[in-house]
């Protein structure tokens, strides 16, 4: 993989931060590491979408090559420098950047229809995204979205809206003390799909009220959702083993290319 020299951007011990150099130091990172040429960005292809644009129609509206990542369906890789924003399938939904690391920490979760996944740390929105697209709309599973900043939360909610992710729900809270459970009440998102769905072990009664098994309690206080679809909106939040999430992802913002890309910019 090669790119333009024109399009090349070193970055140099020399030119990083005195507060990161600082930083490295104290934590015995070799700042080695961070002496780069080129940092590749990479998209995704958003598969809820009905149309999707071929290799060669992304290549011409990027106007530059893009190499396919093994062992990740839809994943391309692209010159750093392109501008995604400015592509019509980005603007239309089609493709979302995402950062290779994400990437792989979605696949390491082996996400299979029914499973209910919390995503800790979970804007900009990325990795919920591509998960949602990895679930697909065949079982029950759903996706918990956490994160401590409003702001950044805010532009999780924009992404969802956009690709049109339908089973995921957002919480403002401090993932180390976060403590809803996968949702309970599962009906909307049942009568969608008939028997594709597991059985219900949680259900409205006549007369509204949540029927709650034996072994289950209601969450005393529940915690609103910042947003959250209408098939999740009205989850009474039991607490019960039943509930407990498959899969769990904590991608920390800081272990990203993006971080590196950051201190590109700041240094130029």
């Amino acid at each position: 993989m090669s790119f333009d020299d024109d399009l090349a951007s070193a970055l140099s011990i020399s030119k990083l931060p005195p507060a990161f150099l600082e930083f490295l130091q104290a934590n015995e990172i070799d700042p080695q590491i961070y002496t780069i040429r080129d940092l590749p960005r990479y998209i995704r292809l958003n598969t809820q979408h009905s149309r999707l644009p071929t290799r060669e129609e992304l290549e011409e509206q990027l106007g530059t090559k893009l190499w396919s990542v093994d062992g990740i369906d839809g994943f391309y890789g692209l010159n750093g420098r392109s501008r995604i924003v400015d592509c019509i399938a980005y603007k239309e939904g089609k493709i979302f950047g995402i950062d290779l690391s994400s990437g792989i920490a979605v696949c390491a979760l082996d996400i299979q229809p029914d499973d209910h996944i919390l995503d800790l740390c979970c804007a900009p929105g990325a990795k919920l995204c591509m998960a949602s697209n990895i679930l697909g709309v065949s079982g029950c599973g759903t996706i918990t979205g956490v994160d401590i900043s409003r702001e950044r939360i805010s532009t999780c909610r924009s992404l969802i809206k956009k690709y049109k992710i339908g089973r995921a729900r957002l919480f403002i809270a401090d993932g180390t003390s976060f403590s809803v459970l996968a949702p309970s009440f599962l009906d909307p998102i049942r009568r969608m799909n008939g028997e594709n769905c597991v059985a219900e072990v949680t259900s409205k009664s006549r007369d509204g009220k949540f029927k709650v098994q034996e072994n289950g309690e209601l969450q005393q206080d529940p915690l609103q959702p910042f947003w959250a679809p209408k098939t999740l909106r009205n989850d009474p939040q039991i607490r019960s083993p039943e509930f407990l999430y498959d899969k769990v992802i904590v991608d920390a913002e800081c272990t990203h290319d993006g971080s590196i890309s950051h201190i590109l910019k700041a240094s130029n």
